[in-house]
């Protein structure tokens, strides 16, 4: 079940990790910008996105973010099947400030880190330009473009990160088709409502009072699940 609980949790991170916006010269291919602004995850101001999950994994996700994404928050409730084992997962990842939350909706418990994305925005801002953060993120994870299409009407770049079994749709650095395998385990994320430059609730950004929580270091997990993992 090791390879399971990583799969889950590397699509965790890249739902964290994902932001940015992209330019494009007349021709269509990418360019870089020679600055970049890590002042914003994604290219349009603040979305809600509903997603399907299907495969090992069932059920639904929405994704909620303003401020160009240095909000944002995300709502799980699935279910993990893979041949006797089942999970029920009802989880909310909420990411402001300075912190990042994870929190169980059913157990009423949850953890605070650090925001992953000040942590990268600290390593990368120091480097020399070369062009969108969102092209950093996905190259820092290993992502490699491998083509385009149109996916909800949306002009989509699709990338890879072979280490994960990952292939993503992309645009506007917002993940609208995410499929990823792993050691037998296939999940599927895919978007089927998109609104744009809308009001989100505060509420959606903010953890329930009843919540127990505890403070967690996010880099002794990520060693964790790398030692569980080999």
């Amino acid at each position: 079940m090791k390879k399971i609980f990583y799969l889950f949790f590397a699509a965790l991170l890249f739902s964290i990790y994902s932001c940015a916006d992209s330019e494009k010269d007349s021709s269509g291919n990418e360019q870089s910008s020679g600055t970049t602004d890590f002042n914003k995850r994604y290219g349009v101001k603040s979305a809600i996105v509903e997603y399907t999950i299907t495969g090992s994994q069932s059920g639904t996700k929405t994704l909620y973010f303003d401020s160009w994404g240095m909000r944002q928050a995300e709502y799980t409730n699935s279910v993990l099947q893979v041949g006797n084992f089942s999970k029920n997962i009802n989880l909310v990842n909420i990411v402001k400030a300075d912190s990042n939350y994870i929190i169980d909706l059913e157990r009423r418990t949850g953890t605070r880190t650090k925001n992953p994305v000040k942590k990268l925005i600290a390593e990368l801002q120091n480097q020399k330009s070369f062009g969108e953060f969102g092209e950093q993120i996905l190259l820092k994870a290993g992502a490699m473009k491998v083509g385009q299409e149109e996916f909800l009407d949306k002009d989509c770049d699709i990338y890879e990160i072979q280490s994960t079994g990952t292939k993503m749709w992309i645009w506007k650095w917002i993940p609208l088709k995410t499929i990823t395998k792993l050691g037998g385990v296939e999940i599927n994320s895919v978007a089927k409502k998109i609104e744009v430059n809308v009001n989100v609730p505060e509420e959606k950004f903010t953890p329930p009072d009843d919540v127990t929580i505890t403070e967690v270091d996010l880099d002794d997990i990520e060693n964790q699940l790398r030692q569980q993992t080999k």
